[in-house]
């Protein structure tokens, strides 16, 4: 089996930028976070401009993390060829081309352009893009589409960039000449070591996309209410609904970081026993935005 580079590429660079931005920004937004609250809780200004602040250093953070794998992806991104197919490598994920599949081969395709062309060209080129004819085309590459390599199947493409391409191609056709010896299934294999079926899983999107809006939708209701709240309030009350328990109005806003606790306590479970128990792994993540839903529940009573 030979292994080939994929040719180097100023993208490499447009992800350390954008980590390096993002990173700053997150860092200056933690400095006006961490000085708001560093004073007595009484005194903490909580209300709708911090909680801006707060989604901001959130949103650099969560971008600042995509750009540290699209990084690393770049970097351990890899072609080989064997008797039997062309394998795409990154991060542990491996995509697999049968070579008794491949049609044709051809240089440069253009496809049209689309708004998230440039997020996915942070570190390489990378996603589905379709054809004016609607065909399918995997990116892999480094070179964009007018200047990659596009390996045709019947049913997709795959562009890839693949030092001295010359080389390669010889090299793809004298393996296919000389005729697999095991049969292969196209398709992408997951790597372990960051739990990619996990992540890939449509259900455990959707239900941590769900968790997190809806501990946002908490935190920023509290936050944007709490100016106008008595120093005291009643976090219990009698039968009668007479309060029972005074307590400062900070504390009210334990609520949504137990919520997000929980929240990351079953995300760590779904994490160490989706393989073994995809279902309950599921179930633990539904849990979570359930749960977020019973802490809104209990602040609107608490504030009623």
């Amino acid at each position: 089996m030979r292994r080939w580079k994929p040719q180097p590429s100023g993208l490499l660079w447009l992800a350390v930028a954008v980590l390096a931005a993002a990173t700053a920004g997150a860092g200056f937004f933690l400095l006006r976070i961490g000085a708001a609250l560093d004073r007595p809780p009484a005194e903490w200004p909580i209300n709708s401009a911090l909680f801006a602040a707060i989604l901001a250093c959130l949103a650099l953070l969560l971008l600042a993390g995509a750009s540290v794998y699209r990084l690393a992806a770049a970097l351990t991104l890899a072609y080989a060829v064997d008797r039997n197919g062309l394998y795409i490598s990154w991060l542990g994920n491996r995509a697999v081309v049968p070579l008794q599949q491949i049609d044709s081969v051809e240089s440069g395709v253009r496809v049209p352009a689309t708004a998230l062309g440039l997020l996915r060209s942070v570190g390489y080129y990378h996603g589905q893009v379709r054809t004016a004819q609607g065909r399918v085309i995997h990116r892999f590459s480094t070179r964009p589409l007018a200047q990659a390599l596009v390996l045709h199947t019947a049913a997709d493409s795959y562009a890839i960039s693949p030092q001295d391409p010359d080389s390669f191609v010889q090299d793809l056709e004298q393996r296919r000449r000389l005729g697999a010896i095991q049969q292969l299934a196209p398709g992408v294999e997951s790597g372990r070591t960051f739990a990619y079926q996990f992540w890939n899983d449509q259900v455990v999107r959707w239900a941590l996309l769900l968790t997190l809006a809806l501990n946002l939708l908490l935190l920023g209701g509290l936050m944007t209410i709490y100016p106008g709240l008595p120093p005291l309030i009643d976090l219990r009350a009698d039968a009668a609904g007479a309060a029972t328990t005074l307590v400062p109005r900070h504390q009210i806003l334990f609520l949504p970081l137990a919520a997000v606790a929980l929240a990351l306590m079953n995300l760590g479970l779904g994490l160490t026993f989706y393989r073994r128990e995809p279902v309950g792994a599921l179930l633990l993540q539904l849990a979570s935005a359930g749960v977020q839903l019973l802490f809104i529940v209990a602040a609107l009573s608490i504030l009623r």
